[in-house]
Order: C-alpha cells, then structure tokens, then sequence
C-alpha cells in the first residue's frame, strides 16, 4: 500500500493517541539563537527553551510541565536541564552527550524527544538562518546549495540528500566561487555603511 492507502485505514475509526511536537527558532542580537518547542499529547502539555550562543552551544536551557500523568515527573527531569549546558548542537554525538549527561533512570523520555526534535530543527534551521545573512548578495541554485551542504563535515553522510557519493567537483567548485564573490560584496557593502 501506498501512503494514501495505509492512512485511509484511520477513516472511521476513534484515534487512540495524538502528540503534537512544535519547534521554532528565532534569531537573536550577538549570533545567539533561541530555541523553543512544545509537546503537547493527550497526556502531556510541555514546553523547552534552549538558547544558544553564537557557537551554537547551549547557554541556557530550561523546562515548564504544564500537564504531567505523574507529580514527581516534574521535579528532577527539569532541574537536570541544567547540565546540558555547554553542549554543542551541531557537533556530531550532541544528543550521545545529553544522554551521558542525564542518565535514562533520572529523566523523562518525552524531555528527551522533545530536546532530540529541538536539536534536529536547530540543524535545519541554523542553514536557513545562515542563508539569510547574505542580504540578496549569493544565489546559488538548489544542487549548489547542496554540494556545498555536502563539503560540510556536519552534513555529510547524514541522509540522502547529503550522501558523499553524490559529491560533484565541478559543481562545489562553482559555488564557491560564488560564496567568494559574495563575500567580497558584503564587504563592499560594509565598507560603503562604515564611510558614511
């Protein structure tokens, strides 16, 4: 069965269960980063906020459990949010570490997914935010974009799409030529603000 076929066997039938994870992100002054998500099920309503420094290492983190099926799920899990900080999110093993840190016995699975989902959006959204930075100066059309995702150490090898057998020289080469010449207009244009 196709996609529609599975989800069609739903039709007429109660749902047993629904979670919903949300992840935002938002840009802030200094090359910071704030992190925000939600879960919320028929069990949960929780909520997480990561911010990061410029590195991208988490500077502050903290937790709020609005609804809980246990009184002491609150307690320890969001008081051991503290040791996270300092952990790179965009270094392979980031979530190994989290783990190391807050042993499976002393946390809550659902902090656990909803900090996995925060780091995994962080590293889709820490490109486009990346992207943003270049003021209209760079185009690169989608294959660009991804070879040079795909010279990224943090990348590479990391789905498909960024599978290094699908690396092509000739390709990367370009874009970098057109990552130079975007950088050299920022700096023209930053020399042109800074004369004023």
């Amino acid at each position: 069965m196709d996609y529609e076929g599975i989800k069609g066997l739903a039709k007429h039938h109660k749902q047993a269960f629904g979670r919903i994870v949300k992840c935002e992100m938002y840009q802030l002054e200094k090359g910071k980063i704030l992190a925000l998500t939600r879960m919320h099920d028929d069990y949960h309503d929780m909520n997480l906020a990561i911010l990061l420094d410029d590195s991208y290492r988490i500077e502050e983190i903290g937790g709020k459990m609005d609804r809980i099926p246990y009184p002491c799920c609150e307690e320890k899990p969001l008081a051991m949010l503290s040791d996270l900080t300092g952990i790179s999110v965009l270094e392979r093993g980031g979530l190994k570490k989290v783990k190391e840190r807050i042993p499976r016995n002393a946390g809550c699975s659902h902090v656990y997914e909803m900090i996995e989902s925060t780091f995994r959006a962080i590293f889709v959204g820490s490109y486009s935010i990346v992207d943003r930075n270049w003021n209209g100066v760079l185009s690169l059309d989608l294959e660009e974009h991804r070879q040079l995702g795909l010279a990224s150490p943090i990348l590479a090898d990391t789905c498909y799409a960024f599978n290094r057998a699908s690396a092509d020289e000739e390709i990367l080469q370009r874009s970098r030529r057109k990552v130079e010449e975007a950088k050299k207009k920022m700096e023209a244009i930053e020399a042109v603000k800074g004369g004023k």
